[in-house]
């Protein structure tokens, strides 16, 4: 019998009914792992090894009470997926304060109930290794109009992960960041399947060198690597994946197109 890698580890995946979380808590069970999906969303069962729970981040005890359902189901929570979010498009003058506070609640606060429950769960078990992987977006370094909201809340979603790396590497958990690109979820998502034109779609994978859109399993196959027994060394790590979109700017506009550069940069800017 080979034995897979994530063999004996649980999981929690929050945000896990749909998407990249989807992706994930699949990809981990394929590796071994026991996984609970835990979302507002409910979901058809996933498989013997997934547990399907329903709940909000963002409500103290809500993961509490998760991790205590798979450990006694599964044994104790080794790894912690952060991908639960909200995220709303909205310009400065049209969103809501109660929208804006929502992001927070759930991106940034709902992360911290959360890391901070699998922490306690994870010493009350005795445990001396564990992940906690959360997702961030290529938004908080290459912010787009009317994502104020969710790309400041991903950036305080990589600080946090930092600073957890530092407070509980010492304990056996190491901390990470994956931070996607531009992701194509359709077939993998039922939320917001119309958020993007297909012209904005387009545009978005010309902006990428290798030549497509991500899928949802590039982003799980990330997180998994970062569960992994041979990453225990990688802490406090933002990891992109992106097709190389963050890189520099890919596209350009033709030289009919384009400005004289004398007359479009002035000397030492770019």
């Amino acid at each position: 019998m080979i034995m897979l890698p994530l063999h004996g580890s649980v999981a929690l995946v929050t945000g896990g009914a749909n998407g990249l979380g989807r992706a994930t808590a699949l990809a981990l069970a394929e590796s071994g792992a026991r996984v609970g999906v835990l979302d507002l969303r409910t979901t058809d069962a996933l498989g013997p090894d997934i547990a399907v729970l329903t709940g909000d981040v963002a409500e103290e005890g809500v993961v509490d009470a998760a991790l205590t359902e798979l450990e006694q189901r599964f044994g104790p929570v080794d790894i912690l997926v952060n991908d639960a979010a909200d995220y709303p498009t909205a310009g400065l003058l049209e969103m809501s304060a109660e929208a804006f506070r929502h992001v927070f609640d759930v991106n940034v606060t709902g992360l911290f109930l959360a890391c901070q429950a699998f922490a306690r769960h994870y010493l009350a078990a005795g445990l001396t290794s564990g992940r906690i992987v959360s997702i961030s977006t290529g938004s908080v370094r290459s912010p787009r109009p009317r994502g104020s909201a969710y790309a400041s809340s991903k950036a305080a979603v990589e600080t946090i992960s930092a600073t957890l790396a530092m407070e509980l590497g010492p304990l056996g958990i190491t901390s990470n960041v994956v931070s996607p690109g531009y992701i194509d979820v359709r077939g993998f998502s039922d939320a917001n399947p119309d958020r993007a034109s297909d012209d904005l779609r387009a545009a978005l994978t010309a902006s990428i060198p290798t030549g497509r859109a991500g899928r949802p399993a590039d982003i799980a196959h990330a997180i998994r690597f970062l569960c992994l027994p041979e990453s225990e060394h990688l802490n406090a790590a933002v990891l992109a994946v992106d097709g190389g979109s963050g890189a520099g700017r890919y596209v350009m506009p033709s030289p009919a197109a384009a400005p004289s550069p004398a007359a479009a940069v002035p000397a030492g800017h770019a």
